[in-house]
């Protein structure tokens, strides 16, 4: 899936701190964790680059006030349109 269109994603201000997957995980599931969520981010030790990427379950948080990804994205990486 691509970036939904309601998000803002700078990949040059994401830290890979994974905060975003973490509260998609809560939000899929009520608890905290890594394995059920709708984005992913990737980070190249190496490269040092990272890329975040969104797959085909995310709802955009639609029983939420606003997409917990940008919500508790701190660097403001993912960001609301």
């Amino acid at each position: 899936m691509t970036i939904p269109s309601t998000l803002r994603v700078d990949t040059a201000l994401c830290t890979a701190c994974r905060a975003c997957e973490l509260a998609c995980h809560y939000h899929h599931t009520g608890s905290f964790g890594i394995v059920k969520n709708s984005v992913h981010i990737d980070y190249n030790a190496d490269t040092s680059e990272v890329s975040i990427r969104f797959d085909e379950t995310c709802d955009r948080c639609s029983s939420e006030r606003k997409p917990l990804c940008a919500a508790y994205c701190g660097p403001g990486a993912i960001l609301v349109r």
